[in-house]
């Protein structure tokens, strides 16, 4: 017995109108006729008295009509408790990602994870280092990317997934754009276009020139997407990891040379404990794992 025309009588026994109760129901008078002619060959009985101009329940609707509408309520229970069901059984996974992603290529994992596991929820949340930290420490994220030096990572399991370096960008005018290398006594007199002010890779720079005790010419600490924009208009020389500059090969314009003595940072994902981790975060760290570095 089809429960759809169980509720579409019990529709019509509350209006007794059949214009009425098949705009409700958003289907065609003829569709409900028929439907109610329908259940009443499988009760075997007539359910409504018809006349020319009204219909009315015949005994056999007024006794089948308190349990169709005990059907109908045990079909809106069931539905109620499936849709329950699945909402606490969906895996839903919040990944943090920090301004840039193109970085690390970070982003490339994820796509892969999300396309091994398309039954997951999958949402990403993006700030800069603190903002992720402190997301983090409001147990807002479980995992977030991380330079190996940042202060949150202490205290917690890392991952680590990228050794990496940084590269200077030139446009490709640039006396220094057909060299193998170019030195930081060099790069400190050109006029540099550095990333995100207060980020732990700006610090790797500025650490290194103090070393070589070199003041160097900053003009921009900002977007890596401004720093290019600006190399290409002449405006100075870029520093950036060399994951981001491999993200510019086809670009015409601009040329990337790896810098001596080297800058080099670690690069990774902080996390909790795995044991306090949902079953989604630990299947995605699991999935990174194939990627961890050694």
């Amino acid at each position: 017995m089809e429960t759809g025309y169980i509720r579409e009588f019990v529709m019509l026994a509350e209006c007794l109108n059949f214009s009425e109760a098949a705009e409700r129901l958003f289907i065609s008078q003829s569709s409900l006729s028929k439907h109610i002619r329908t259940l009443e060959r499988e009760l075997g009985a007539e359910l409504f008295i018809r006349t020319t101009r009204t219909i009315r329940l015949s005994e056999t609707g007024t006794l089948y009509l308190p349990y169709a509408r005990q059907i109908t309520g045990l079909c809106d229970q069931v539905q109620v408790a499936m849709d329950d069901l699945r909402r606490h059984s969906a895996v839903s996974l919040t990944i943090a990602v920090m301004q840039n992603p193109q970085y690390y290529d970070l982003a490339k994992y994820m796509v892969g994870f999300r396309q091994a596991h398309p039954e997951l929820t999958f949402n990403m949340v993006e700030a800069d280092e603190q903002g992720l930290y402190d997301m983090f420490q409001k147990k807002q994220v479980n995992i977030f990317p991380a330079f190996a030096n940042f202060p949150g990572v202490e205290g917690n399991q890392f991952m680590l997934m990228a050794k990496s370096r940084v590269v200077a960008l030139f446009r490709r005018d640039h006396p220094c754009a057909g060299e193998e290398s170019v030195s930081l006594a060099r790069l400190g007199r050109e006029r540099l276009l550095l990333p995100t002010r207060g980020g732990s890779l700006l610090e790797r720079i500025n650490a290194a020139f103090r070393r070589e005790g070199i003041e160097p010419h900053v003009v921009y600490e900002g977007s890596s997407i401004g720093c290019v924009d600006l190399v290409k208009a002449g405006m100075g020389v870029s520093l950036h990891g060399q994951e981001f500059a491999a993200h510019l090969r086809t670009d015409p314009e601009v040329v990337s040379v790896p810098i001596e003595p080297a800058i080099t940072f670690l690069y990774g994902l902080c996390h909790r404990d795995p044991a306090q981790l949902s079953r989604a975060e630990q299947m995605f760290l699991s999935h990174m794992k194939k990627f961890e570095l050694r």
